[in-house]
């Protein structure tokens, strides 16, 4: 047996997550794992595992409507040569146990996607203890695998109890922080996959539909499919392969939510950019803080760019109180990690102004484009992580401003259908203002004047003025 080594040791006596358990007196259990073992020495090509609990042993099952998996699995995952070493009920500290009794041994997969914790919350554990369960399996993998990448996912939602919920929620902010830069880890959330209007989508899991009406848990057909499709994308990066399907048809799920870091590669550093955001952000009690992608990256302030196109028009608008957590590039599901990734931690400013949208517009090898209901949708998602972390705050919420020179550019109706949306689901709330000046920036014949956005996107010096004096109207003074 390879043993728990480094900090977790000490933490060991006192928590069960993290000290190997067996199962092997359940027959279902112990002939599971010795079929597993029998596996890996006819597969020794093994190229993905998938380690976790009942929800990733489930691809075992064929049973439709509700249970029918194995077409997921034979779209997704057997051509990769995976390997399910799921076993429904485990806690970390049975995956622990069957690490070390040979489930690995003599393979060399490239990817490991691990899905577990919700057992251990669910039989009452802590959310601390089942994050020193998760870390336990995950540094066990890397000892055991050192060539493997882990794409590790947070506990997905359920409807057991709120607080289980509450827990489930702790220990997946812990892990993005945890694991955000890990070189050798990835860390995925899909939980906003399984929610609709604030709440768990039901519809999509099964148990609910079983004899006693059980809360929901698991994924049904559907749900684990939309979950396939969610994971996919950076599996297929980890793997260095094609998407199983055309990333443009995977539309069941909303990927605008989904947080992930830099997606595309552009003229700047993006991780040095974050790691200036959180060493900024120690320094510094902004009065107002903006959030977006290059047109906010590019206008001025701290930290920063290279590129500075409208530096008059910050200095007189913001005058030094403004923090600009802008990145080029950036979709929705970028903020989303950057925010979860400590950028706003500690910044409780009057003022936060949004601006994202436009990227999610496009779509590229790495990410498709998004509908205007999907983005709405995303904005809402940061309007509330903004304010779970500053509830004061004054969030304006910035219409996506218009593209391209001339008046039938094809991104001019997304663009406005989006912003509709946006001023209908804003026009009620006392904390959330939205602002829409695309007007402002065209002629009357509608095309996009060279003197406000020389590129017809990013505004220039005079274009910037037009935007500082509307968040003038709106009540942001320096």
């Amino acid at each position: 047996m390879v043993p728990i080594t480094g900090p977790l040791s000490a933490q060991s006596a006192l928590n069960q997550a993290v000290v190997p358990a067996d199962r092997m007196n359940e027959k279902w259990w112990a002939d599971r794992h010795n079929a597993i073992l029998e596996q890996i020495h006819t597969h020794p090509d093994t190229g993905l595992l998938l380690i976790g609990d009942s929800i990733t042993n489930n691809y075992d099952k064929s049973s439709p409507p509700d249970e029918n998996f194995q077409p997921t699995w034979n779209e997704f995952y057997a051509p990769r040569k995976a390997l399910n070493l799921a076993f429904s009920g485990d806690t970390t500290t049975n995956v622990l146990w069957r690490l070390n009794h040979g489930e690995v041994d003599g393979i060399h997969p490239k990817v490991a996607i691990v899905l577990i914790g919700t057992n251990n919350t669910g039989h009452g554990q802590t959310a601390e203890q089942t994050q020193v369960g998760i870390d336990a399996v995950v540094n066990l993998i890397e000892e055991l695998l050192p060539q493997t990448h882990v794409l590790l996912l947070g506990i997905l939602p359920s409807d057991i109890s709120e607080d289980k919920t509450s827990r489930d929620r702790t220990v997946n902010r812990y892990l993005a922080t945890c694991y955000g830069e890990n070189p050798r880890v990835t860390y995925l959330d899909i939980g906003s996959i399984f929610e609709k209007d604030g709440a768990i989508n039901s519809s999509i899991f099964y148990d609910p539909r079983l004899s006693g009406h059980r809360k929901a848990l698991h994924p049904d057909t559907d749900g684990q499919r939309m979950m396939a499709e969610a994971i996919e994308p950076t599996l297929a990066r980890l793997m260095e392969d094609t998407p199983r399907r055309p990333l443009a048809s995977m539309t069941d799920i909303n990927t605008a939510l989904i947080p992930v870091s830099r997606l595309e590669q552009d003229l700047y550093d993006w991780f040095a950019r974050h790691h200036a955001e959180l060493d900024l952000q120690k320094r510094m009690r902004p009065d107002v803080v903006m959030i977006g992608d290059s047109i906010t990256h590019f206008w001025s302030g701290p930290p920063e760019a290279t590129v500075q196109n409208g530096p008059m028009a910050w200095q007189s608008g913001f005058k030094g109180t403004a923090f600009n957590m802008g990145f080029g590039w950036d979709r929705t599901q970028n903020v989303l990690w950057r925010l979860r990734q400590g950028e706003f931690d500690g910044l409780h400013p009057r003022w936060v102004v949004i601006e994202i949208g436009t990227n999610n517009l496009t779509g590229t090898p790495q990410a498709r484009a998004s509908t205007p209901q999907e983005i709405a949708e995303a904005i809402l998602a940061i309007c509330d992580e903004v304010h779970r972390q500053s509830p004061q705050s004054h969030i304006v919420v910035m219409g996506i401003f218009p593209r391209g020179a001339a008046a039938n550019d094809p991104l001019r109706s997304p663009i406005a259908l989006t912003n509709e949306l946006l001023a209908r689901k804003f026009a009620q709330s006392p904390t959330i203002t939205f602002v829409d000046i695309g007007k402002k920036f065209l002629a009357p014949d509608g095309t996009l004047p060279v003197s406000l956005m020389p590129d017809g996107i990013h505004p220039s010096e005079e274009g910037y003025r037009i935007w500082a004096e509307a968040l003038v109207e709106v009540g942001i003074r320096p």
